[in-house]
């Protein structure tokens, strides 16, 4: 029964691949969506990686072996359609994210080039001020994470320039040093695999909504398997190299170098496998009730409690990322080592398929918030890029742990958000940009591939910052 579950699971990972792709390809919808993310890490995390667990014993840890496979393995196949049924039914709903969506104050601009470039060199810096404040005991729970989202912006706002003009040395230059300095930047004062999605992810994203998002869908897909090698192989790099640095602590310089020399297919088999994610969910839900008791509803909750420290809140509960790997009584293991419970073994232990359906509900309607904000203006930079910059988490909700990486997602997309915001204002007082360079805010039209169509001052302020040379490499091809 458990291999007749597998192949039932990988007919839904086609599934979750066809409710992405088709509207796509019709004409539909967009392809990069915070749903799409969202869905893709539930399809790695708990579909096929349950595929995996379900089809080979050994790829798990011996000590969560389920007692009673088929059993688990039917009610696995339950849960997973259960919730995407639920999910997919109030994200399409939208009740209430829709409006807190319309009420969030954004900054837009369809703004010059020389303006976008000035932007993205002044958030380096940001970004870099607000890592740096990782060492900072009690602020870091946030502007660690917003720090990155910020380098993430950085790097999206350098793609949003270079691929309206890809062949341009100067544009192409430019975007590498931002996307070299926003890869250091993320991993300052710490090291982990969602810095480098969240700078590689908003690269691609800036990439879509700035260009190829008005493009045939044959075209985007080619262009998108050259250009999407580079963040492909900047997260398999890190996969393969992250054992590096449990029991040691190199410097910003080292850790860039071992993530250059490590094994890039290694890195890529481990990244797609679901990292055992849907044997610990498996593991959870058989022993909740029966073994261990029920922490009910316990990740919404301790999604509020996450920014309270402990030193005033002492009896703050711990992750269940960090507690059930000890009750499954795995041995060997640094104290601070987690695993990814998956979205299903949180409401296992937490509720069990009440806690599923409820976790299923909220989950929806959180993600149809950012995809409503998304939705406000997505061929501007200012809207489209922040909601993009925290990809990283994301695909991680799905994994676990998911209240950490649900509000991690929140603070780096909305901390983007406010940060940009005062950048502007800070910029406009200093007289780098003045009003007249957001004078394109809602003053143009779209073309018969929902793109902007900018009038000849605006163009012409594009081929100005290059050398006349190479003013005009890439131009044919906007």
């Amino acid at each position: 029964m458990s291999t007749f579950v597998g192949y039932i699971l990988i007919l839904i990972a086609l599934i979750n691949a066809a409710i992405v792709v088709v509207p796509y390809l019709m004409g539909r919808a967009d392809l990069l969506t915070i749903r799409n993310f969202f869905l893709l890490g539930f399809t790695i995390y708990q579909v096929t990686s349950g595929t995996i667990c379900l089809f080979d014993v050994n790829s798990f840890e011996s000590s969560i072996i389920p007692m009673d496979q088929d059993s688990i393995a039917v009610e696995y196949l339950f849960w997973i359609i259960t919730f995407e049924l639920v999910f997919f039914l109030f994200y399409g709903w939208g009740i209430g994210a829709k409006r807190a969506a319309k009420l969030t104050p954004l900054i837009k601009g369809q703004v010059r080039e020389p303006v976008l470039w000035i932007f993205a060199f002044t958030l380096l810096g940001v970004a870099f001020i607000l890592r740096l404040s990782v060492f900072i005991p009690y602020v870091a729970i946030i502007t660690g994470h917003v720090g990155t989202s910020i380098a993430g912006v950085a790097a999206g706002l350098a793609a949003w320039v270079w691929v309206r003009r890809p062949f341009n040395p100067a544009a192409a230059a430019l975007m590498f040093a931002v996307l070299f300095a926003a890869t250091a930047i993320s991993i300052t004062g710490g090291f982990g695999r969602r810095p480098i999605v969240a700078v590689a992810g908003c690269l691609l994203w800036g990439t879509y909504y700035s260009r190829w998002r008005g493009l045939s869908p044959v075209y985007v897909v080619g262009r998108a398997a050259i250009f999407g090698i580079i963040p492909i192989i900047l997260i398999s790099k890190y996969t393969a190299a992250r054992g590096q640095f449990i029991d040691a602590n190199p410097t910003t310089f080292s850790r860039l170098k071992m993530i250059a020399t490590a094994d890039t297919r290694k890195g890529f088999m481990d990244l797609v496998s679901g990292q055992q994610c849907a044997a610990w969910s498996m593991w959870l839900m058989e022993m909740h009730p029966e073994s261990l008791e029920y922490n009910n509803l316990h990740s919404f909750i301790y999604y509020f409690e996450i920014p309270i420290p402990r030193a005033i809140y002492p009896d703050k509960p711990e992750a269940l990322a960090l507690t059930a790997w000890k009750d499954a009584g795995v041995e060997d293991m640094p104290p601070q080592f987690t695993i990814g419970p998956g979205v299903l073994g949180h409401a296992g232990a937490e509720g069990g398929y009440p806690a599923l359906v409820f976790y299923a509900a909220v989950l929806g309607l959180f993600i149809r918030y950012f995809d409503s904000l998304l939705a406000r203006a997505p061929v501007q930079p200012f809207v489209a890029l922040p909601v993009g910059s925290s990809l990283g988490n994301l695909l991680g909700m799905p994994r676990g742990e998911l209240a950490n990486f649900a509000f991690e997602f929140t603070v780096g997309v909305l901390g983007a958000l406010i940060i940009l915001i005062a950048v502007a204002r800070t910029l406009k007082m200093m007289g780098f940009i003045t009003d007249d360079d957001f004078q394109h805010n809602d003053e143009y039209e779209l073309d018969e591939h929902g793109q902007p169509i900018y009038d000849d001052e605006y163009q012409d302020s594009y081929d100005g910052l290059y050398d006349p040379t190479y003013a005009n490499y890439g131009y044919e091809n906007r």
